[in-house]
């Protein structure tokens, strides 16, 4: 290590003469000032060389002002004053995962998260890929998650009752020369635990895949490969945990810690203040953030953005049967990325993408023309089938990278009652369940003492019941039984009135009809809510008794611009 240490901090100082690197307790800190966000992403690589137990960044972007976290303005005493044995920040995946995992033992564990739902940020803005870790090296952390998760993962969205899409992952090469790598490829994935790899020729992928590039000569084909609804996933989970008795507050942000003898006492909250045993760090993008208000930050998190379109589920018609990456031989290996892919999603459309670009903004998901553009034209060579008619929306993604590109699963380095799950980008959703059982024994160790298990645990989340799934003669008795599962709000996606109903009154709550979007695809569909929203907002006033402006479409922002609340009706 020492070897590493020196060589970084010298290629530090010949490139980067005004940046200071020091040592702080075997992590290093790197202190200053630069004119490029890229420039300082650079020196945090170059930290990473040196092989420490983490890299602080904190080198400042010159003229730059950070923008900060977004929060609910949503200001009361709901919480103040509670007390629980474990406090969760964060409900994205892993948030959700953990609180689930906690949910199984006699304890009372709680999640907070800043905005109005879960699933807001990474966790619901990815392409919801189950992937196998061919790009994995086996001593990551990255890697041993996903694998411990993948043996189980189907089971548990069975028992969650998430569909889960096993059509495998292709990855397809153009280079016929690259064929004499095949034997160590297939090797490496075999040493990986990766089932069922195989060789496929040319005659074969064609058949499997007929709409792609006639470039493509051969390519692998890894069964294991599969696709879930990220947010339904997330929403899933937290359900199910609160059906065991997990707690969940939403438009609850931590803002601060109060600190004794370097442990975390109170968490100060725009809600109050709450007294944990032990918190988890699962922040996501603000996960190094916290670890600082915890006196606790051994790490850094720089936001890696990725854009990706979605493409109308008749495209998948002529699209792909199982994700398909395309491999040329000339990747850039310091892009951070698998290169992106094309991917028919749980729900019948297609996702391609994502890009990837480093950027100082933790929440900017704006998407631009230039992104779209070099997206489709880069895809479009592996399936010419592509067709900008048949996009319906773009959407943009935040990971929450480390400069050593591993997750962190560990107790605090200082502060004796945080655990972080922190650093976890993808393959984050695949690897979830797995760091979830970590943090509870974890945990464990931190209070020194076993956890007793539920005799009552439920680990089977019943599903929300949709038309569509349904077999004809029960769809009539449903509606017959109930004439709002006849009444069809969203065309698109066959979602009724009744299933709307339903979705309100779920153990989770919802107020914003992207919440209800996500949950049962209301508004999803090739009009993307143009048509079926305002239906959507009267119902959701109509059934939680409320004025048609006060229904929000996301976070704070309001769906109708209403003068005054006496004539919502006609402003409608």
């Amino acid at each position: 290590m020492k070897d590493h240490y020196k060589k970084a901090i010298e290629e530090i100082h010949i490139n980067f003469p005004n940046i200071i690197a020091t040592n702080k307790d075997g992590c290093l800190l790197l202190e200053g000032e630069l004119d490029k966000w890229d420039d300082i992403v650079r020196v945090g690589y170059l930290a990473a060389k040196a092989k420490s137990e983490g890299v602080i960044n904190n080198i400042k972007l010159k003229d730059y002002v950070t923008i900060p976290m977004r929060i609910s303005s949503t200001k009361d005493n709901a919480y103040d004053g509670l007390k629980c044995d474990v406090l969760i920040i964060g409900g994205g995946i892993v948030g959700a995962a953990i609180l689930r995992e906690f949910s199984k033992y006699e304890i009372d564990a709680c999640l907070i998260e800043k905005e109005n739902d879960v699933a807001l940020h990474a966790s619901s803005r990815n392409d919801g890929c189950i992937h196998v870790g061919m790009d994995l090296s086996r001593k990551t952390k990255k890697h041993h998650y996903l694998r411990r998760a993948v043996e189980g993962y189907e089971q548990l969205a069975n028992d969650l009752g998430v569909d889960y899409v096993k059509h495998g992952q292709t990855l397809v090469f153009t280079n016929r020369i690259a064929y004499l790598a095949m034997p160590y490829l297939l090797s490496s994935a075999r040493k990986k635990g990766i089932i069922g790899a195989r060789l496929i020729g040319r005659r074969e992928l064609l058949k499997r895949e007929p709409n792609i590039s006639k470039n493509a000569k051969f390519a692998v084909f890894f069964p294991e490969g599969a696709v879930i609804s990220p947010y339904n996933m997330v929403v899933a989970l937290a359900e199910n945990a609160i059906e065991n008795g997990g707690r969940v507050f939403l438009d609850t942000a931590a803002l601060g810690f109060d600190m004794k003898d370097h442990q975390i006492i109170a968490v100060r909250t725009n809600r109050g203040i709450i007294f944990p045993r032990v918190v988890i760090n699962a922040a996501g993008v603000f996960s190094d953030v916290v670890a600082r208000m915890a006196d606790d930050q051994f790490f850094t998190i720089h936001p890696r953005r990725g854009v990706e379109m979605i493409l109308d589920k008749k495209a998948a018609r002529k699209a792909v049967n199982s994700t398909l990456s395309f491999y040329f031989g000339n990747s850039d290996k310091k892009a951070h990325t698998k290169g992106g892919g094309i991917i028919p999603t749980a729900d019948g459309n297609i996702v391609v993408g994502p890009t990837a670009s480093e950027a100082p903004e933790r929440e900017n998901y704006e998407t631009s023309k230039e992104e779209i553009d070099s997206l489709f034209d880069k895809h479009r060579v592996t399936l010419p089938t592509l067709a900008r008619g048949d996009v319906i929306t773009y959407f943009a993604g935040i990971r929450a990278s480390t400069y050593e590109e591993d997750f962190i699963v560990r107790r605090g380095k200082w502060t004796k009652n945080i655990i972080h799950a922190a650093g976890i980008q993808s393959p984050g959703l695949t690897a979830a369940p797995a760091i979830a059982e970590d943090i509870v024994k974890i945990y464990e160790e931190v209070i020194g003492g076993k956890l007793s298990s539920k005799a009552d645990f439920k680990p089977v989340r019943q599903r929300q019941k949709l038309l569509k799934d349904l077999a004809e003669d029960k769809r009539d008795l449903l509606i017959k039984t109930n004439p709002d599962y006849g009444q069809i709000v969203c065309r698109c996606e066959e979602i009724s009135k009744g299933e709307i109903i339903d979705a309100l009154n779920r153990p989770l709550p919802v107020n914003t009809t992207d919440g209800i979007k996500r949950r049962i695809r209301a508004g999803m569909g090739r009009c993307q809510g143009g048509f079926c929203q305002q239906l959507i907002v009267q119902i959701m006033a109509e059934e939680q008794k409320v004025s048609l402006c006060e229904i929000k479409k996301k976070g704070s922002a309001c769906i109708l611009l209403c003068d005054n609340k006496e004539d919502d009706d006609e402003k409608l």
